[in-house]
C-alpha cells in the first residue's frame, strides 16, 4: 500500500525509522547489552506470554565531555506474535488495571487489526471495493492482488479481536505515553488515527493540512517527553529534524549537539560512533561561535540525569 502523507509528516516518520535503524531494531530498540552492569529496576513482564519480569540495566559511565551519564540498557516490548485473539485475552485485563506496558502492546496489537473486517462479508466486500478503487483505510494502493492476499491473512490473525475494540489502539497507546512509558511516548507518532491522508500539501484540504500539522505538533510533544526521559532514539530524532529543517526549524547548532552528545554515549558504551561524518558536514557550516554553543549544549544534554536510555 503506498501511502500518501504530507511532507513534513513523512519526514517525522523517516526520521523515526531510521532512529529504529541504527538503535538495533523495531518496537523498543536493542535487548540486553553483555556490557551492561547492575540490575536497577524492573518493570512488568512483556512477553507472549511472560514467564518473567523484564529488567532494566543501568551502569555509571563518563562521556568525552567528562559528564558522567547513566547508561541505560531496556528490553524489548514489542507487539505480540499471532494469532492475536489469544494475546488480546490475555493484555486486555492488564491494561484496563493500568499496567502501562500491557497497555502499549495491546495498543500495538490492536493496531494490526484497525482496518481488518470482523466478519466474513465485510472481508468481501472490503476486497472488493479495494479492487475498484485501489484505495483502502485512506491511501493508495498500487496493488490490489498483494493487498487482498494482506487482508485474508490478516483476517485469520485478528479472529478473537473484538470488533469494536480494533479502531482503540491509540488511546491505549497515548494511556501509556502519558503515563511515562518511553516506548510508547516513542511509538505513538507512527500509528496513525484512521482518516483521509494526502502527500503534498497542494493535494490537502484545509482540513487534511490542519490535521497533520496537528500531529507533527503532537509527535515533537512526545518525542519531547522521551529526550527528557533520557531516550537515545528521541535524540537521534530531534537531531535529524534540526538537520533536515522539516518537522522543526533548522537549527546547526541543536542537530549538532544532539548527533554528538549520541556519539558520546555509544562511546562510553563501548561502541562505535556513528554520526562522524555528518558532525563534520555540520562543522564546516557553522561558525566558531556556533560550535561552542553546540559544545556546551551537547554538555547539557548528557547532563540530563536521565541520560541515556539505548534501549528505544
Amino acid at each position: 500500500m503506498r501511502r500518501r502523507r504530507l511532507l513534513p509528516l513523512a519526514a517525522l516518520g523517516a526520521a523515526l525509522l531510521g532512529a529504529w535503524y541504527w538503535f538495533g531494531g523495531t518496537d523498543s530498540g536493542a535487548g540486553p547489552h553483555p556490557q551492561a552492569a547492575t540490575v536497577v529496576q524492573t518493570s512488568p513482564a512483556a512477553a507472549n506470554p511472560a514467564p518473567k519480569p523484564a529488567q532494566i540495566t543501568v551502569k555509571e559511565v563518563v562521556s568525552a565531555s567528562g559528564v558522567t551519564i547513566r547508561l541505560q540498557r531496556r528490553p524489548r516490548l514489542s507487539v505480540p506474535a499471532p494469532p492475536y485473539g489469544p494475546a488480546y485475552a490475555e493484555l486486555e485485563p492488564a491494561a484496563k488495571a493500568g499496567d502501562r506496558p500491557a497497555q502499549y502492546r495491546l495498543g500495538l496489537l490492536l493496531y494490526e487489526c484497525r482496518d481488518v473486517p470482523a466478519d466474513k462479508a465485510g472481508l468481501e466486500q472490503t476486497i472488493e471495493h479495494t479492487y475498484e478503487t485501489r484505495r483502502r483505510g485512506g491511501w493508495d494502493v498500487d496493488d490490489p492482488a498483494n493487498e487482498e492476499r494482506t487482508l485474508r491473512r490478516r483476517y485469520q490473525e485478528c479472529d478473537g479481536v473484538p470488533a469494536e475494540e480494533r479502531g482503540q489502539y491509540r488511546d491505549w497507546m497515548k494511556q501509556a505515553a502519558d503515563a511515562g512509558l518511553m516506548e510508547a511516548q516513542l511509538d505513538l507518532p507512527l500509528h496513525l488515527p484512521q482518516g483521509e491522508y494526502c502527500q503534498y500539501i497542494s493535494e490537502c484540504s484545509p482540513e487534511q493540512r490542519a490535521k497533520q500539522e496537528g500531529l507533527d505538533q503532537e509527535a515533537v510533544d512526545y518525542l519531547g517527553r522521551a529526550r527528557d526521559e533520557g531516550s537515545a532514539t528521541a535524540l537521534w530524532t530531534f537531531g535529524s529534524w534540526y538537520a533536515e529543517g522539516d518537522v522543526l526549524p533548522q537549527n546547526n547548532v541543536e542537530a549538532y549537539a544532539s548527533f554528538s552528545a549520541l556519539d558520546q554515549v555509544f562511546e562510553a558504551a563501548g561502541e562505535q560512533k556513528r554520526f562522524d561524518a555528518m558532525l563534520a558536514d555540520l562543522r564546516s557550516r557553522m561558525r566558531p561561535a556556533d560550535l561552542a554553543q553546540a559544545d556546551a549544549r551537547t554538555r547539557e544534554l548528557l547532563s540530563n540525569p536521565q541520560c541515556c536510555a539505548l534501549g528505544p
